[in-house]
């Protein structure tokens, strides 16, 4: 059964750290796993508006030429899947 999550924005800090690490968990670890890569879910920071998750990106992503690619499809399904744009996503 496919998980809902409540309205993003409405959501505490915690609940949105619980959130993008279950979504991590459910749809984006299993990819980079396959590639023998993995990312470290590191800091969510709220500001003005917006929510910026810290990655790191470990084993075969992280000398990936792709990297960049990944880091912007990480955020694509972080903002489908939590139904808002407001999510920006940093490899560190």
């Amino acid at each position: 059964m496919e998980k809902t999550y409540a309205d993003f924005e409405k959501m505490t800090t915690i609940e949105k750290i619980n959130a993008v690490d279950s979504i991590i968990d459910d749809k984006i670890r299993e990819f980079l796993q396959a590639d023998n890569g993995d990312l470290d879910f590191i800091d969510l920071k709220e500001a003005n508006g917006l929510t910026d998750v810290y990655i790191s990106y470990v084993g075969a992503c992280g000398s990936c030429d792709s990297s960049g690619g990944t880091l912007t499809s990480i955020q694509r399904i972080l903002n489908g899947q939590l139904e808002t744009n407001n999510i920006r996503v940093f490899s560190i």
